[in-house]
């Protein structure tokens, strides 16, 4: 389950779930940008008669621009050399402030992502993805979306963990990847009929 942050309230818990990480890992909290769009992965727990809803994941989707001073990638890496990049710029989006808890990383809740990414690329019609990801949900989103994730240089070394320079392709996922299509195909239907399955039992 998800949502899209649009209240003050869901930009507080996003902050939170956010920067406990920043803090945990010392990773750069950069800032939030005002024409991102952001989304909270939520939990549901159900006790008694009554539905307690956790955040326990955060993703930013940031309108790419290499001439953004704010940038959360084009200053750390050229993204904007590449020519998927200079021909598609207005379908560039940037991949920012991605986590999920660590008590939820193997429970399947990581499927959720694809489908915030699909309603993203339903609502806005993006191309291309870039981002610098965190080297074990690199491997995992590697894992997901295979040659459509694209790793475009060395990793840069953080204070805690490494960063992957990626590219995401949204054509060849879609093209090459019948889970992804029968992801898309879920995702029209209402939201409290759909039930997700992992592609393997460890996650």
């Amino acid at each position: 389950m998800y949502e899209i942050v649009t209240t003050h309230k869901q930009q507080k818990k996003f902050k939170k779930t956010w920067e406990y990480f920043c803090e945990k890992y010392c990773w750069i909290n950069d800032p939030y940008a005002a024409d991102g769009i952001r989304y909270n992965l939520i939990s549901q727990n159900r006790r008694m008669r009554i539905i307690r809803k956790r955040v326990i994941g955060t993703i930013e989707f940031i309108p790419y621009n290499p001439y953004n001073p704010h940038s959360t990638v084009e200053g750390r890496h050229p993204f904007s050399k590449l020519i998927e990049i200079k021909s598609n710029i207005d379908y560039v989006w940037e991949i920012d402030k991605l986590c999920i808890h660590e008590d939820f990383q193997r429970a399947g809740n990581f499927e959720t992502f694809i489908h915030i990414m699909y309603d993203h690329i339903q609502r806005y019609k993006a191309r291309y993805y870039v981002a610098l990801i965190e080297k074990r949900l690199y491997r995992l989103i590697k894992f997901y979306y295979g040659y459509g994730v694209e790793k475009t240089g060395s990793e840069l070394e953080g204070p805690a963990s490494s960063l992957i320079p990626v590219l995401i392709d949204v054509e060849k996922i879609v093209r090459n990847d019948k889970y992804v299509e029968e992801l898309i195909q879920a995702r029209k239907q209402p939201e409290s009929t759909l039930t997700f399955k992992s592609r393997t039992s460890t996650h």
